[in-house]
């Protein structure tokens, strides 16, 4: 690093690419403030650097992968400096202002080189202790849900993913307080109000662990720490457990009856399509904290064998000609329209990974020879039957189906 330059004194904070020495880093002078030093050449006299002044939010995007080395370069916040360190001994080491038009093409990285560095970008997560004594304190039920998704190494996660899985974590606890609290719950219908209001769930923050959504009761618990709430907690953690024999589920399932266990098993398929572990916690007013933790590995076998144990509903198959009229190839998903009834039918829903390398290329308002799988599911919110369809097969007109 320079001594004796305009820059002050610096201190490393972190090397992220070494050889021979440290050739990326961060450094910070005694004002606080935060540069990214990179080795941009080696010359007889001596060596180049270029020397970013970065913020920390910048850094952490940097650090994290979120943007390029070279793009951090080329779009720099302020100026940036060239320094210049010499082999001679005694000599003074230069520091100058340069733009980022004027920084050579060889000086730059890789196009599309990037750190992938797990960041944190909230607050650390509060450890188990203090989730129990909080629970104790507001005499509430906690409940944690952590998911490290592999796409991320930065405190994020796709608002989509996370939406649908705190929706389906509030349909989880509703069907489940409806089962425990009824001996032969409806199938059908909306669940009623009083037991909503008893297991509704407020969201009371989010934090870094890979990215941690901190819940809790909208209820207090009562004097003795029991509450309708309370209960689906302890039979969620108890269904979670990856321990369980086949025939010991079978009978937690068959115990909560249908309705939520369907409820149950679409959780777990949520968890399964986040990519990554999960791990869900809690504790309440008396009771310890305590979680389970899911690999991805084994959150896919235990879908496998929750899809066996409480299977969809109704299945059916529809082989026909059709136009397809939308496709949205970011959510992977299809609009096919049955022009041969009257008035047409119209099918909507996702599209098989089998189906994929077809339907990735097709093209909207063209006829195709399609197979499409529907099947009928009941809905969380209301406990109405809908049919959920999904498109295994795709043809053009000018072949046949495969």
């Amino acid at each position: 690093m320079p001594e004796k330059t305009i820059l002050g004194d610096l201190k490393i904070l972190e090397t992220y690419v070494f050889y021979d020495g440290p050739r990326v880093f961060s450094c910070i002078s005694l004002t606080d403030q935060i540069y990214l030093a990179l080795w941009a050449a080696e010359g007889a006299d001596g060596d180049d650097w270029l020397y970013l002044p970065i913020s920390k939010s910048r850094l952490e995007m940097v650090r994290s992968g979120g943007i390029a080395l070279r793009a951090a370069v080329e779009w720099p916040e302020g100026f940036t400096f060239r320094v210049f360190l010499p082999h001679r001994p005694g000599s003074l080491d230069s520091v100058e202002p340069i733009s980022s038009s004027e920084i050579p093409e060889e000086w730059l990285p890789e196009e599309g080189y990037c750190l992938d560095l797990a960041t944190h970008t909230l607050p650390l997560a509060d450890p188990e202790s203090v989730i129990e004594t909080k629970a104790r304190q507001e005499s509430r039920t906690r409940l944690r849900l952590r998911v490290k998704l592999p796409k991320f190494s930065r405190s994020e996660a796709p608002a989509r993913a996370i939406g649908a899985l705190l929706l389906q974590t509030q349909a989880v606890y509703d069907n489940l307080g409806y089962a425990l609290r009824e001996i032969t719950p409806s199938q059908r219908g909306k669940i009623p109000a009083d037991v909503t209001g008893q297991t509704a769930i407020s969201m009371v923050g989010a934090s870094a662990a890979s990215f941690m959504l901190e819940m809790a009761s909208n209820e207090l618990d009562d004097l003795l720490g029991e509450s309708l709430f309370v209960q689906v907690t302890e039979k969620l953690i108890e269904l979670l457990d990856m321990n369980l024999e086949y025939s010991e589920l079978a009978s937690k399932l068959a115990e909560i009856k249908p309705r939520a266990a369907k409820s149950f098993r679409l959780l777990v398929e949520k968890f399964v399509e986040t990519g990554g572990d999960v791990t869900v916690a809690a504790a309440g007013a008396h009771i310890p904290y305590s979680k389970r933790e899911l690999t991805s590995e084994k959150l896919h076998e235990f879908a496998k064998t929750l899809n066996r144990l409480v299977p969809e509903d109704q299945s059916i198959e529809i082989r026909r000609r059709m136009v397809l009229y939308k496709i949205d190839t970011e959510r992977r998903t299809f609009g096919f329209r049955d022009e041969s009834s009257n008035p047409a039918d119209d099918y909507e829903g996702k599209i098989d990974d089998l189906a994929w390398p077809q339907a990735s290329h097709a093209t909207v308002q063209e006829h195709y020879d399609v197979l499409i799988v529907g099947t009928t599911v009941i809905d969380e919110t209301v406990g109405e039957r809908r049919t959920k369809y999904r498109l295994m097969q795709i043809s053009h007109i000018s072949g046949e189906v495969r």
